[in-house]
């Protein structure tokens, strides 16, 4: 029967429930209705609760008995250490991330010269003096002496600014020529295909011309077409755009 409950608590930490300030009772109610059902017997949430608190008392007791345990394999450890284990103290879980204690994160520093440190440990009362200053002081006075406050702030200077104005120019320009090249050239023989189409007026005809002058994609599609499609692709797009 603990195994049983124990593995229905382990299932919601494994659903995400938050144990820091314990289980809610809706969290014991749904135990006890897993269980009832599992036993056949009515159980509720409160019986529950304290059956949670016999074995969490177990979880840490401190008793000279312990050493009946010592090198034996526990009952229901792992349950118990999913269900409690951020709760005591387990040399995990003290500097987040789950890493151990003695185990710190790299550190990463990266100093004015653009020299990068891996450090495995940072002493923060060395860290004066290190790095680059920038002394706003009287002409006289010497940098050397001063202690470092933090790292220097970089902004652009006037030749930068201008490097990145010039560059964006350039892109734009670019960009214009692609933008022009695309309806550069006509496709080939389209003025002949469309002046020659009859039962059309001359005007007509330069009303449809101009503008596949203007999209290429239609005018080369024009040039793959029948005779007898042609002259529906014009009346067609005569009468959309009512040319008269």
């Amino acid at each position: 029967m603990s195994r049983f409950v124990l593995r229905r608590f382990v299932d919601l930490i494994g659903n995400g429930v938050k144990t820091d300030k314990g289980f809610k009772e809706i969290h014991l109610n749904s135990v006890a209705k897993n269980v009832s059902e599992f036993c056949g017997q009515e159980v509720t949430g409160q019986q529950v609760y304290n059956h949670l608190r016999k074995w969490r008392s177990r979880w840490v007791k401190d008793h000279p008995k312990d050493v009946d345990y010592l090198n034996r394999p526990i009952e229901n450890y792992m349950p118990m250490q999913i269900i409690f284990g951020s709760g005591v103290a387990t040399s995990r879980f003290a500097m987040g991330s789950n890493e151990p204690l003695g185990k710190p994160t790299k550190v990463v520093d990266i100093l004015d010269d653009g020299i990068e440190v891996t450090s495995e440990f940072i002493d923060c009362s060395n860290l004066t003096g290190k790095g680059k200053t920038v002394d706003k002081g009287t002409p006289g006075d010497s940098n050397d002496s001063k202690p470092n406050l933090g790292k220097r702030k970089r902004f652009m200077t006037d030749e930068d600014v201008a490097m990145f104005n010039g560059m964006k120019e350039v892109v734009s320009d670019v960009v214009a020529i692609v933008r022009e090249s695309i309806h550069a050239e006509a496709a080939p023989g389209i003025y002949n295909a469309v002046i020659n189409c009859p039962r059309f007026s001359r005007e007509a005809l330069m009303y449809a011309l101009n503008h596949m002058m203007e999209h290429k994609a239609t005018s080369l599609v024009f040039m793959d077409m029948t005779p007898d499609d042609r002259d529906l692709w014009l009346k067609t797009f005569l009468a959309k755009h009512y040319h008269t």
